[in-house]
């Protein structure tokens, strides 16, 4: 499909002919549209930011001041300087082979506040080989990555839940049963006493009355686990997961 001709495209071949008000109508038209072009860059919200062929900026619009904290006289110096963790040799050979479609790189930079970007880059040139500089755009993903980062938690913390959940209720169910044993061993231990009543049966006794004094309180120890909070049973956990991750 053939690509409609630009206003300069048309001038370009006849400027040796214009007179010196068609010049300054040319030139009135190429301020307009420079105009228009600004005001568009930077109503959008991603960054916009043209490299020549060694990687220095061209342009920026103002989502990138934004970004980077970019300084109106930085037009000129190498990118990597703003962007380290720029992969540019790789972003430069792309270039120069005339690679199809845009390279894409994930970053965080914490200058002039922390954020998530990702940068799409694209040879200004299309698919020809050489190079005419390249555009690259950045897209701020710091809140959707922290949804992502949000929702892996509260997955986790579900899992723990169920997890603790099935613990006090293994822990429970033998609980309950010895309970209930030692408390027909006492009733047993009652009818030896009112049969002959005797020393060992009286240890005995005692003995078994101390441990089902104990289980309730072990058993009430597994129902508190089961009914405990999410957010309470995991808090030490997620604060260890999330000083490992900073």
């Amino acid at each position: 499909m053939a690509t409609k001709s630009s206003f300069l495209d048309k001038v370009l071949p006849r400027i040796g002919r214009l007179d010196e008000a068609g010049l300054q109508s040319v030139v009135q038209r190429l301020a307009r549209e420079r105009s228009f072009l600004e005001t568009l860059f930077n109503t959008i919200e991603d960054g916009v930011l043209v490299v020549d062929e060694a990687g220095r900026i061209l342009y920026y619009n103002q989502a990138i001041t934004r970004f980077l904290g970019l300084q109106p006289d930085v037009e000129g110096q190498p990118i990597t300087n703003f962007i380290p963790e720029l992969e540019w040799e790789k972003i430069c050979q792309f270039d120069h082979t005339g690679g199809q479609g845009v390279v894409r790189h994930e970053f965080e930079v914490h200058y002039p506040r922390p954020r998530f970007l990702r940068l799409y880059a694209a040879p200004l040139d299309g698919e020809a080989a050489g190079s005419a500089g390249v555009a690259l755009i950045l897209h701020d993903a710091t809140e959707a990555r922290q949804k992502t980062i949000e929702a892996i938690e509260s997955e986790r913390i579900q899992a723990l839940t169920l997890l603790a959940a099935s613990v006090a209720h293994e822990i429970g169910n033998p609980l309950n049963a010895l309970h209930i044993h030692l408390q027909l061993m006492e009733r047993e231990l009652r009818k030896l006493k009112a049969a002959s009543p005797s020393p060992s049966p009286g240890k005995l006794r005692s003995a078994a009355r101390a441990r089902v004094a104990r289980s309730p309180a072990v058993s009430a120890a597994a129902i508190d686990l089961r009914a405990t909070s999410a957010r309470n049973l995991v808090a030490p956990w997620l604060g260890t997961h999330r000083a490992k991750e900073h």
